[in-house]
């Protein structure tokens, strides 16, 4: 019995840890994600956002290859493959997810159109509340039982989401309050930071 309870207190006691590392990685993963966000969309320039805004052309291209091709060819490789239902909703979260804030970063590493990149970024995110859970439910339906569906984290999904939304709402108002280059910068500065670190996290945990 001594020994029965002292195995029952040292699962408790790992159960316990583990929730702990994975509270501790969740909040510090999206904390570094809400910074990398908000450094790109706060060294945009407001005038350039308004104007990519009625960039109709590029913004429809983007929202169809976001949300009706991507999904598809993810769908279309699930089945080809045969992939279990790990492997195989992985693939179909991740081709279903619109823009990530690591588009921004790229952008900005290498001088792209940011404005651009963080105008479909934000348009995508905002669409994405509704196409992400459709999308999933079609093709997670059409490829696995009714189970592995109701199993999925859709909590996740809509937290991440709210992160990005609000991290691109904030750094927008800032930037278009801020008139500042030097505020620019640090902003930059602070998005590459940011996204380094976030690398660099996940990688150890």
């Amino acid at each position: 019995r001594r020994h029965h309870h002292r195995c029952r207190r040292r699962h408790r006691r790992r159960t316990t840890h583990g929730n702990k590392m994975t509270a501790t990685t969740e909040i510090g993963s999206a904390s570094l994600l809400f910074l990398l966000v908000f450094g790109m969309s706060a060294t945009v320039n407001y005038d350039d956002l308004r104007v990519q805004l009625r960039n109709r052309s590029a913004i429809l291209t983007g929202v169809v290859m976001q949300f009706i091709v991507l999904p598809f060819l993810g769908f279309t490789a699930v089945k080809a493959l045969d992939m279990p239902a790990p492997e195989g909703i992985i693939l179909m979260v991740v081709t279903s997810s619109p823009g990530g804030s690591y588009s921004n970063w790229w952008c900005s590493m290498f001088n792209a159109d940011l404005a651009l990149s963080v105008t479909m970024t934000a348009i995508s995110t905002l669409m994405s509340v509704i196409m992400l859970p459709l999308n999933l439910v079609i093709y997670a339906t059409n490829s696995y039982e009714d189970s592995v569906v109701d199993n999925l984290d859709f909590v996740s999904l809509l937290v991440a989401l709210a992160v990005v939304i609000s991290a691109i709402g904030t750094g927008l108002l800032c930037s278009a309050k801020v008139h500042s280059p030097r505020f620019n910068l640090f902003a930059n500065k602070l998005g590459n930071v940011a996204g380094i670190t976030l690398v660099v996290f996940l990688v150890m945990v």
